[in-house]
């Protein structure tokens, strides 16, 4: 909201102090998003009044606060939407968030305002995780309004689908600009997700949900006249809502948590057909910073969940140390990941165990991470340990039941070069390890396949310095039978996965990453071989875990 700046400094300080403290006394929270366990699509959208509210504001603390969004350690932000910004708080912002990945577009909508920022450009800005594809800035000037209202837009690739993203401030004048404005958002909006690209559109609408105005966002499905695509954030927030529209029994309502004052007036918009889960909370006030509540959003694409986890799907963890599944897309390829969890760097080895994750952490304690039945995220909160000593371990494989008493085994390698073979228990913790072969060091990269071979039984696969695969089929009683060479030249590939059945047709696959970040498909054929290579994939990070 574009206040009068001198009607905020004429506050007294101790009025303004009293405010601040009371804003940041304890309190529940009705819909609170934590860091830990909300949906892994995470939005902010945050008013920080330029570089002048009134007396005792700290320029520092904006910036610092809007930075902390992104950490990898508080809110793990993807997009970031910011009013009211000067180019100069704005360069600050993405300079410290440009070695986590993130890009943006600042629009100016003041040039040189001496009044709010000392002399800096003074405007809107969006900034994003991920490389640009396209930007676009909407000029929404219906004409009569005080200054220009423009929304910077920029496309980029949201944990693996385009999507565009709207920084927005609405006019805070006469109410009919804003609503000839909202009609003009929404449609270039609605053109946006008609060619299959989701939007999010978030910011200061200077508008109470049951307006004319946000009528052109909230989609049909919700009470009291929706016309728009979206569902908003805090929509679904009980205890805040609006008494003379809707009852505890109403799923949706235009309410929400408010953000100025008393009145909800900043908002974070998604195309409701793309995401699901999707929830919201405005913060207390933090009076050194702004006269807005800041507001964080989080969802889940409509197309993730447990159907999108377990064997089948690849599993990537990037370089933040967020996990993600992949799986087939009707044409074959990788489709664009889920974000199933977050701060798995510390892990030494993660291998998958049916739905459920194994992992080793610093100390060599053994994890089991199952995957939550709703979401198919894997969360420390429901992590068991199973398992200690794998500290002189450098490698982790899950072949399944290996030694044929139908329970899932483990195998480790160690810097010796042995083999070694985990019974698994019906305690699901992981017996005395019984070594099961020697000279493994010559093996640059493992997998277990599972049934590679279509004999029923578990099989190992390694390759060697040379490049050459080499294929152990396993025996069903915890060896294997003398190896076979099945393939050569796989040294082009920087990461070696073995999925399970990838492509659907009930055989194990293999999929490589080559130097160029390119994806490769090995269809197994169920007889110890496989089928030739099929590119389903590209732009994938040297580096990165793929299991």
């Amino acid at each position: 909201m574009r206040h009068i700046r001198t009607l905020w400094a004429a506050l007294s300080t101790a009025a303004l102090a009293f405010a601040g403290t009371a804003a940041l006394a304890p309190s529940a929270l009705a819909d609170s998003v934590p860091s830990g366990s909300a949906p892994p699509l995470r939005f902010v959208s945050y008013n920080i009044c330029g570089n002048k509210c009134g007396a005792g504001y700290d320029n520092q603390r904006r910036i610092d606060t809007v930075v902390a969004e992104a950490s990898g350690s508080g809110w793990k932000a993807d997009q970031i939407h910011l009013q009211e910004v000067c180019r100069t708080q704005y360069d600050a912002i993405r300079g410290r968030l440009a070695p986590k990945g993130f890009q943006g577009l600042f629009t100016e909508t003041l040039s040189g305002d001496a009044n709010i920022c000392g002399g800096s450009d003074y405007g809107v800005a969006v900034l994003v995780k991920g490389p640009l594809s396209d930007t676009k800035v909407l000029d929404l000037t219906v004409g009569g309004e005080s200054e220009p209202i423009k929304v910077p837009c920029v496309k980029s690739s949201l944990q693996g689908r385009a999507n565009w993203a709207c920084s927005v401030h609405l006019y805070w004048g006469e109410e009919e600009y804003r609503n000839a404005e909202a009609r003009a958002l929404a449609a270039q909006a609605k053109q946006w997700e008609d060619s299959g690209v989701p939007v999010v559109l978030a910011g200061d609408f200077n508008n109470r949900p049951r307006t004319t105005a946000l009528s052109s966002f909230y989609d049909r499905g919700i009470n009291d006249g929706g016309q728009g695509t979206f569902v908003e954030a805090d929509e679904t927030d009980k205890d805040h809502f609006d008494p003379a529209a809707c009852t505890a029994a109403t799923r949706r309502c235009r309410s929400g948590e408010p953000t100025f004052g008393e009145r909800k007036i900043d908002y974070v918009f998604l195309s409701s057909r793309y995401v699901k889960g999707v929830k919201g909370d405005a913060l207390p006030l933090d009076p050194k910073v702004s006269d807005h509540r800041m507001l964080r959003a989080a969802a889940t694409w409509a197309d993730c969940g447990p159907s999108a986890s377990g064997p089948g799907p690849l599993v990537r963890r990037d370089a933040d140390g967020a996990l993600f599944t992949h799986p087939r897309s009707a044409d074959g390829t990788v489709s664009g990941g889920c974000k199933v969890g977050t701060g798995w760097n510390p892990m030494r080895m993660v291998a998958r165990n049916g739905k459920d994750l194994i992992a080793v952490d610093p100390d060599g304690k053994l994890w089991r991470y199952p995957a939550d039945a709703a979401s198919g995220s894997y969360s420390g909160s429901t992590r068991v340990e199973v398992g200690q000593g794998w500290q002189p371990m450098n490698t982790l494989l899950a072949p399944g039941d290996f030694s044929g008493d139908a329970r899932a085994d483990l195998i480790g390698r160690d810097g010796a070069g042995d083999l070694l073979l985990y019974p698994g228990s019906a305690s699901g913790r992981y017996g005395t390890p019984t070594k099961i072969g020697h000279g493994w060091q010559v093996y640059d990269a493992l997998a277990a396949p599972g049934d590679f071979s279509g004999d029923g039984k578990a099989d190992l696969i390694g390759r060697d310095g040379a490049g050459d695969l080499w294929l152990y089929k396993g025996n069903g009683a915890g060896g294997y039978r003398p190896r076979a060479k099945i393939g050569h030249g796989w040294q082009v590939y920087d990461a070696l996965a073995a999925p399970g059945d990838f492509s659907g047709d009930g055989k194990a696959d293999l999929i490589g990453r080559d130097g160029a970040g390119d994806l490769w498909l090995y269809k197994g054929n169920g007889a110890d071989g496989y089928q030739p290579r099929a590119r389903i994939g590209h732009g994938w990070q040297a580096g990165e875990l793929l299991i």
